[in-house]
């Protein structure tokens, strides 16, 4: 990839935009971010003086077709999101308008100035409950807001890239973890406990996640750039290809910090729908984007594991 080129990243501060913030600051690409101005900022403080922060009003048509112009990236990353944690986001007019009426003007701005590459972010969510491995031509039964409004702007997408050849892609991550996790969430939640001997509450032992390690996820967006021009408007799933039961998650973790901590199951709600089978089929991104994960799960969380210890203070303060 060429450096110098523009980077344009929503939701730059949160848990997967951040990394990604990080990886093209590595790459040597000017990084533009979108965020919140109300937003926490504790993933990217250290580097807030390398990259260029806007908080632009996405529903605001005028206002982000101007810093779009003004900007002018070459490649669009959109991670902005809400609804994605159903136990606190509830809220159904943000939901709409987040998920599906910011992404279209976002959409509509970038295909007016041009951009080489525009990635949505959906969700695994979109394929509803499904008894077999999800296929990205599954048809789609989103049971819940958040699922409906993010299949409704993978349609979009489909929809430019057939009408107006717009370079867009939707990747479909599955259950992703690393570094700067949201602290409520599964993985934090294990190794906090592990790591501190503090009490670990979690829903039940045999529910069931396609755990992905952050940097395969980034590596597959790195794929999806290099081969834009072949295959604009097609859709991904990135995940691990396997699913994983959370109490096998926990003896992992357990095992490489040598914690002796005892779960309690059923010590926490769960917010969400937990089926049997959970499980993205990862052939086609195999076969087009020449992708596979370099992680196994193990791999992954020693990589965190090492993380978390330096970083501990921002799961105790943040």
């Amino acid at each position: 990839m060429k450096k110098n080129k523009k980077v344009l990243i929503t939701g730059g501060a949160g848990f997967i935009g951040a990394n990604f913030v990080y990886k093209f600051l590595e790459l040597g690409y000017k990084v533009f971010v979108f965020e919140r101005k109300e937003a926490n900022l504790w993933r990217i403080n250290k580097i807030l003086d390398k990259i260029n922060m806007y908080s632009p009003n996405l529903l605001d048509y005028d206002e982000l077709g101007k810093i779009i112009l003004e900007i002018k990236p070459d490649i669009v990353l959109h991670f902005a999101t809400y609804g994605a944690y159903q136990g606190s986001q509830q809220d159904i007019n943000l939901t709409i308008d987040t998920n599906l009426k910011a992404t279209i003007n976002l959409i509509n701005a970038c295909q007016k100035v041009g951009v080489e590459c525009f990635i949505n972010t959906g969700t695994n969510s979109e394929y509803g409950i499904k008894q077999k491995p999800m296929k990205e031509i599954d048809v789609l039964e989103p049971d819940n807001l958040y699922a409906i409004t993010k299949t409704a702007s993978t349609y979009y997408c489909q929809m430019m890239a057939k009408n107006f050849n717009f370079p867009v892609v939707t990747i479909r991550p599955f259950a992703v973890y690393g570094y700067f996790e949201e602290k409520e969430r599964l993985i934090p939640t294990i190794l906090k406990s592990c790591l501190t001997g503090s009490e670990l509450k979690l829903t039940r032992p045999n529910s069931v996640r396609d755990f992905i390690f952050i940097e395969d996820l980034m590596n597959g967006y790195l794929h999806v750039i290099k081969n834009i021009k072949n295959i604009k408007g097609q859709i991904f799933n990135l995940g691990s290809g396997k699913q994983t039961k959370i109490k096998d998650v926990v003896s992992i973790a357990k095992k490489n910090t040598g914690s002796k901590i005892k779960p309690v199951y059923g010590g926490m709600k769960k917010v969400q729908t937990e089926p049997k089978n959970w499980v993205s089929d990862i052939s086609k991104s195999k076969k087009i984007l020449k992708w596979k994960p370099a992680y196994s799960l193990e791999q992954g969380l020693l990589k965190n594991i090492e993380w978390f210890k330096e970083n501990l203070e921002f799961y105790e303060n943040n």
